[in-house]
């Protein structure tokens, strides 16, 4: 794998969990590194490696959509929370 950037290399597993803290603590400086160090992502070499990736990613996407749901929150808008309509009824 040549890559321009020196340095080691990462599993993907590795680099999906570190992505998944950084989101997880809103830490912009965790996820420029992880940015950063993605081409050095290497690929999974057994099926138990591959098996922890696909775990990791889904966990991944996941954390990507609540992260989204938080920011659409911030921002205001109000049909992202489901539970705002529910309150907005009984009140």
């Amino acid at each position: 794998m040549s890559s321009l950037n020196a340095g080691p290399s990462f599993s993907v597993v590795s680099l999906l969990d570190r992505a998944i803290s950084a989101l997880a603590r809103t830490d912009t400086e965790s996820l420029t590194q992880v940015l950063a160090d993605s081409d050095r992502a290497e690929i999974p070499d057994s099926w138990e490696e591959f098996s922890r990736a696909l775990t990791h990613q889904a966990a991944f996407e996941k954390v990507l959509e609540q992260t989204e749901r938080n920011i659409r929150l911030l921002c205001g808008e109000k049909n992202s929370c489901p539970y705002r309509r529910k309150r907005s009824r009984s009140s």
